[in-house]
């Protein structure tokens, strides 16, 4: 429909999903197909990311051509990182000719912290760090160092974190450190890549895949911990990244998705 100006916003913008194949990110890729985006989903796992693509063109069968692409992009391991998300860059933007909009982390893979402080290590923390801290640091640099990312104040760049910084719980310190290293992450890089805008999403706990493995007795207990007595679901969580594509003010900050756990006492 056209001359809506608030639902057209997103209309014909080229965005970039990293982690776009389950979870929050297949939620914001839904999202974004809706608002008649064109967008580009990176995983790390090409089965996946092919089923993924199967699974949007039977939702939205109206699509345009070309309107939802895939790319695989394996965010583990440092040797060659880099190189890897620059490649995903030029392919989203193809080389560079159709510039990126707006970028959106969600990509993040097992976490393991239960033996606390006395239970880490190097190899912990910097597994842990890799995919949620460095991925987006690099993609940060790719941005800075090519020509793939529209420089404008209409531009985002937003990843996910969470709220263990504002509220840590035992056994998480490392948690709590990657959370408040991707607030600072993003304050900093809102002034480097200045006008791009830089922010972050904080949710608590969201009824992904990876929640169907947890016992009824820890969702139950999980749901009492927050205000609203619910736990976050992803399509109600993708409303933030959209918001942070849509206000050009929004810059260096961050929108926290909880359920009000933080408050609750």
């Amino acid at each position: 429909m056209q001359g809506l100006k608030y639902l057209n916003r997103l209309q014909d913008k080229r965005v970039l999903v990293f982690g776009g194949t389950s979870g929050m990110g297949y939620a914001v890729t839904e999202a974004l197909l809706e608002h008649g985006a064109q967008v580009t989903i990176s995983g790390s796992k090409p089965e996946k990311l092919d089923n993924t693509l199967k699974r949007l063109h039977s939702s939205y069968p109206d699509l345009k051509e070309g309107q939802i692409n895939t790319w695989a992009c394996d965010l583990t391991g440092f040797d060659g990182l880099e190189a890897r998300i620059r490649e995903t860059l030029h392919a989203a933007s193809e080389a560079g000719k159709q510039k990126i909009d707006h970028i959106v982390f969600t990509a993040g893979d097992g976490i393991d912290v239960a033996g606390g402080i006395t239970g880490t290590d190097i190899h912990i923390i910097n597994s842990l760090m890799g995919v949620r801290v460095f991925a987006p640091a690099l993609i940060a640099k790719v941005i800075a160092t090519s020509d793939y990312v529209k420089k404008s104040a209409t531009t985002s760049f937003t990843f996910t974190s969470g709220t263990s910084h504002i509220r840590p719980r035992p056994t998480w310190p490392m948690v709590a450190m990657l959370s408040g290293a991707l607030q600072g992450l993003a304050r900093g890089l809102a002034v480097e890549l200045a006008p791009i805008r830089v922010n972050v999403v904080n949710p608590g706990f969201v009824e992904t895949e990876r929640a169907n493995g947890r016992s009824a007795e820890f969702l139950q207990k999980v749901k009492e911990s927050t205000l609203t007595g619910k736990l976050g679901k992803p399509e109600d969580i993708a409303e933030a990244y959209l918001y942070f594509m849509k206000d050009t003010s929004a810059d260096g900050t961050a929108i926290v998705s909880d359920g009000g756990k933080t408050l609750s006492t």
